[in-house]
């Protein structure tokens, strides 16, 4: 009996993985020996370490990018392998000098990659742990860039520090409640056998998308204290994160000094890996305001 359900839920999760947002991903273009080579460090935090990769100047504004689910800091290697290049305004007007890179941090997400084991489902929980990398740099603060169910736990950082996050892009996110809706393999694979034979980061990932409209629901209500300039990026063929979800924040966001749409026609999901170019230059836009 347990070798046939051993089977059964083996089965189940070869159906899952197609399902699960961020599972079968094209991956960064950056080898295993670039990603190797960044520095990796862990915050301070007793209840929520977070482990990140950082790269570019220390001494810069910092850019922090979250990945979805599942996923790790390792997803964005490439903004950190060649980080964005951000305004210096001590080299105006010098023609021929070249601004060093912003700092860049990727990090883990509690349940994944080297962070801690457990997932923290909860997005104000997630704001927690990603509040202590929130340090200013040359009078500013940071740009967060958030992809899929990053993207709501990004704009759930900046309502809960809206003096402490410069702007926000966010990429594919997910956060229209009315549009979280588990598929059913998700919901399958919710069931105690199945759970046993997942791996720690696609188990956390279903523990995430079983309360992700619980979470959108409570992040709807923090909405309008995002006071901080917000970019866009969706794709209109994504089939993960319904391009709808662009209307919800458009209107949601009704406090941030802008709300900037860049539509990617015949685009989807997988926007970071396949139009980089587009996110680096929403950042080095954002970068450059006032």
């Amino acid at each position: 009996m347990g070798i046939a359900l051993g089977a059964v839920a083996m089965v189940g999760v070869a159906l899952l993985l197609p399902n699960m947002v961020g599972c079968m991903v094209p991956g960064p273009a950056a080898t295993q020996e670039q990603i190797g080579a960044l520095r990796r460090q862990t915050t301070d935090s007793i209840e929520h370490p977070v482990s990140y990769l950082v790269a570019g100047d220390p001494a810069r504004p910092r850019v922090i990018y979250v990945h979805g689910t599942p996923g790790d800091a390792g997803a964005w290697a490439d903004f950190l392998v060649d980080p964005v290049v951000g305004p210096a305004a001590s080299l105006a007007g010098l023609e021929g000098e070249r601004a060093e890179p912003l700092e860049s941090i990727a990090i883990d997400r509690p349940g994944f990659g080297m962070s801690e084991k457990r997932a923290t489902v909860s997005f104000e929980e997630q704001a927690m742990a990603i509040a202590p990398l929130l340090v200013e740099r040359d009078g500013e603060w940071p740009i967060l860039v958030g992809h899929s169910l990053g993207g709501p736990i990004v704009a759930r950082v900046a309502a809960d520090h809206p003096d402490r996050v410069r702007a926000l892009v966010i990429v594919g996110g997910s956060l229209d409640p009315v549009l979280e809706r588990p598929g059913l393999m998700q919901r399958i694979a919710q069931g105690g056998v199945v759970r046993a034979f997942l791996p720690r980061a696609l188990d956390n990932s279903l523990q995430e998308l079983k309360v992700s409209k619980r979470e959108t629901l409570a992040l709807a209500e923090q909405l309008g204290h995002v006071r901080c300039p917000v970019i866009i990026i969706h794709g209109t063929k994504d089939s993960l994160v319904p391009y709808a979800n662009v209307e919800y924040m458009e209107r949601m966001l009704a406090n941030a000094p802008l709300v900037e749409v860049v539509t990617l026609e015949n685009q989807g999901h997988f926007v970071p890996w396949e139009h980089p170019d587009v996110i680096r230059a929403a950042i080095e836009r954002l970068a450059a305001m006032p």
